[in-house]
């Protein structure tokens, strides 16, 4: 895949982010799914380096984890803004010095989750458009169809059954604070 693009990715997604409450963000955030012969299946949306922004010069880190912990690790707020996902696990975690979140879930059907496949033939690609939500398209296992014109498309083979993709959402995380330090301390407790 050529260099980041500018996508923006269906809403669904955008409400699915458990990092986009409050002053929560993550730099980027990988997308898997892999689907079943029946045409339900499984996936899981990884928010990779989960930081907190400040709120008019002022660090809130520490509401900000208590936020992330309560409404989404232990709450319900991503079951409840994505009601086509059968949420199977969440948790936190360390991976490469930075905190990780990661959903794990599974879904009826590739339509319900915002994929596009014609039901007439099986032999057309599966797609999903990228709209709604800012974000920068970073690679996939698929293909880009915004790479030469303005259309934020991936677009795999109709044979295709696992589908990948990042994106950025914050490419400069220098002035914001990484949640690594609460959540080992909260691991600790």
């Amino acid at each position: 895949m050529k260099a980041f693009k500018t996508v923006e990715l269906a809403a669904f997604l955008a409400v699915a982010a458990i990092v986009m409450t409050g002053c929560l963000a993550s730099q980027y955030k990988e997308y898997r799914y892999r689907l079943n012969d029946d045409g339900s299946g499984t996936g899981t949306i990884k928010f990779v380096n989960i930081v907190s922004q400040e709120d008019n010069g002022e660090d809130v880190s520490a509401a900000d984890f208590d936020s992330l912990v309560s409404g989404y690790l232990e709450g319900t707020a991503f079951e409840d803004d994505n009601l086509n996902l059968n949420v199977k696990s969440k948790r936190l975690y360390e991976e490469n010095g930075v905190l990780v979140g990661e959903v794990a879930f599974s879904f009826n059907d590739l339509d319900s989750i915002g994929f596009f496949r014609n039901a007439e033939c099986k032999c057309s690609p599966v797609m999903f458009y990228l709209g709604s939500v800012s974000e920068t398209f970073v690679e996939s296992n698929g293909t880009y169809l915004g790479e030469e014109r303005d259309l934020p498309i991936l677009s795999w083979d109709p044979k295709a059954n696992e589908f990948y993709f990042k994106t950025f959402l914050l490419e400069d995380v220098s002035e914001c604070h990484g949640l690594l330090p609460q959540y080992q301390a909260w691991k600790e407790e």
